[in-house]
C-alpha cells in the first residue's frame, strides 16, 4: 500500500490553467476542446472584446489572464498579439501563439524574447497551424535547405480586406478564374495578408527565414477550400506537400485545421508520448 501511495506521489501531475485570448472562431474551437477535456489542462479565463455567452469562464484583461493562467492560447488580429505576447515573456509564461504572421510584423516579440533569462523563461510555442510536414522540414533543415516555396489558393472572398488587396486596387468580384495576385517573400506576404499567412510565416520560421522563403497567392473562385502546395529542396532531400482545407464557415480566412492544430499542441503538455 505504501509503494502504491509513493508511486501515485511521483506520478501526479498538477492540473495547469489554460486562458484564451480572442473567442472568435478560433479561439471558440479550441475553448470547447478544453471544456470537453484535455489531461491535465483547465479552462480558467478568456479575453475578448466582445465576450461570447457560450461560456461560463470569466472574461478579463490580457494583464489577469496572463497573471490567472499557466498556459494562455493566441487567437488574435495579428496587430493585438505583441501587447499579449510581451507580457507572456515579462511573466515566464507560456504561450501558444497561432498568428506566426505576427512574429514577422512585430519583431520586438522576439527581441523582448531573446532578452527573457532564468530557468522559468516564457516560451513560445508556435501550431503547425493549417500546414502538414513542418517536422519534415525541420530534419531537412538540419542538414541545408536549398530552397522553400509555398503557394496559398483561396477563394477571393478571403482576400477581402487584406491590406495589399486594397493598396492594389485588386476588386476581388472581377476574378472568374484562378489568379496570382501576390508574389514575394515570407515578411513581405506577411505585411499584405496578415490574416491570410501564419501559414508561410510557420514555414519561413521552421525553414530558411522569411527573407529566403518565397510565397504565391492565389485567388480561385472554384476553389472549394483553402490549399497549401509547400516545396522544400534539401540538400539531401526534397519535400512536398499539399493541404485541402475546408474554409472555417465562421472565418473563411482561416481554416479548420487551424484550431485543432492549436488543440493537438495543447495535449502534447501532457501527454508520456508525443509523436513529433
Amino acid at each position: 500500500m505504501k509503494d502504491q501511495s509513493m508511486q501515485a506521489h511521483y506520478t501526479h501531475k498538477p492540473t495547469q490553467t489554460v486562458g484564451i485570448a480572442g473567442t472568435g472562431a478560433l479561439g471558440s474551437a479550441v475553448a470547447r476542446a478544453l471544456i470537453k477535456g484535455i489531461d491535465g489542462l483547465t479552462l480558467t479565463h478568456l479575453s475578448d472584446l466582445i465576450p461570447s455567452d457560450e461560456f461560463s469562464q470569466p472574461y478579463v484583461s490580457f494583464k489577469e489572464l496572463v497573471n490567472n493562467c499557466d498556459i494562455i492560447v493566441e487567437c488574435l488580429p495579428p496587430k493585438a498579439v505583441p501587447e499579449l505576447a510581451i507580457k507572456c515573456i515579462d511573466a515566464h509564461k507560456t504561450l501558444i501563439m497561432i498568428s506566426g504572421c505576427a512574429l514577422l510584423m512585430f519583431p520586438e516579440i522576439l527581441d523582448t524574447h531573446s532578452l527573457s533569462t532564468g530557468s522559468e523563461m516564457g516560451r513560445i510555442i508556435v501550431p503547425s497551424g493549417a500546414l502538414a510536414g513542418i517536422d519534415g522540414i525541420k530534419a531537412v533543415k538540419e542538414l541545408g535547405i536549398v530552397s522553400s516555396k509555398i503557394a496559398s489558393t483561396k477563394p477571393p472572398r478571403g482576400f477581402f480586406g487584406a491590406p495589399y488587396v486594397d493598396k492594389m486596387g485588386i476588386d476581388l468580384s472581377k476574378i472568374v478564374s484562378k489568379t496570382r495576385i501576390f508574389e514575394g517573400n515570407a515578411f513581405e506576404a506577411a505585411e499584405g495578408f496578415p490574416a491570410n499567412v501564419n501559414v508561410a510565416a510557420t514555414l519561413s520560421l521552421a525553414g530558411i527565414g522569411p527573407d529566403k522563403t518565397r510565397v504565391e497567392i492565389w485567388a480561385d473562385p472554384d476553389a472549394k477550400g483553402n490549399m497549401h502546395e509547400v516545396t522544400v529542396e534539401g540538400t539531401y532531400s526534397t519535400l512536398y506537400s499539399r493541404i485541402e482545407n475546408m474554409p472555417d464557415p465562421e472565418n473563411p480566412k482561416s481554416s479548420m485545421l487551424a484550431a485543432q492544430s492549436i488543440v493537438a499542441a495543447l495535449r502534447d503538455f501532457n501527454n508520456s508520448l508525443i509523436i513529433l
